[in-house]
């Protein structure tokens, strides 16, 4: 009798096992290779139905305009000491100190600001409270890393390719005006073609008020 007993617990168990391996949730198919006809699954998927709308970021020339009331309220308050060095007329900076506090602003709104496609506060949070000293932003930290990327690449490694006329990176030369850099499938057209950039101009003479920026 005992032996029986044992029999049958086993045969449900082994039916359980067998029961639950039928219910279990089917494992996701692979995203479809190239040449594949399947439709690749739609990013919103998995969206409530109920979810807001995401709200459209505001247009570059929005952004322009909310910058310049800063950069106009920044050199205001700096007048006289444009030429100073920045890491003596502003606090807390610790990458570009060495420039002057003008060309630091001018860096900010037309390199940071452009290539980014953002606004002041981005990075400067408490901006509208006039402290621009404050880290609270990981985007901040962020900048300060990808400046010194910036620099190594344009002081270090570039002269080692290009010993003269040595061209040189900035934001926008990944960024093209967006937070993440654009992926591949966004390539400019040709060059001198419709929407694609002019053809470089000789090696040593780079356009007008435009350095040698890299453009090979």
């Amino acid at each position: 009798m005992p032996g029986r007993t044992r029999e049958r617990i086993a045969l449900v168990g082994m039916t359980f096992i067998v029961v639950s391996c039928t219910r279990a949730a089917a494992t996701p198919a692979p995203a479809p290779g190239p040449g594949s006809t399947t439709a690749a699954p739609n990013a919103t998927a998995n969206v409530p139905a109920n979810a807001p709308p995401r709200r459209p970021p505001p247009s570059r020339d929005s952004l322009a305009k909310l910058r310049a009331v800063f950069v106009t309220q920044v050199m205001h308050d700096i007048a006289g000491r444009e030429s100073q060095p920045a890491g003596e007329v502003f606090k807390n900076v610790q990458v570009l100190k060495n420039i002057s506090a003008g060309d630091l602003v001018t860096k900010m709104d037309k390199e940071y600001g452009e290539a980014m496609g953002w606004n002041c506060t981005n990075c400067h949070r408490l901006a509208p409270q006039g402290n621009w000293a404050s880290d609270t932003s990981n985007n901040k930290v962020r900048a300060r890393f990808m400046q010194g990327m910036q620099d190594d690449i344009n002081k270090v490694q570039l002269p080692k390719l290009f010993p003269k006329d040595t061209p040189k990176i900035g934001c926008a030369t990944c960024h093209r005006g967006y937070n993440e850099p654009p992926p591949p499938a966004y390539l400019l057209p040709e060059r001198g073609k419709p929407g694609g950039m002019p053809f470089p101009p000789a090696r040593g003479n780079p356009p007008p008020g435009r350095g040698a920026q890299f453009s090979r």
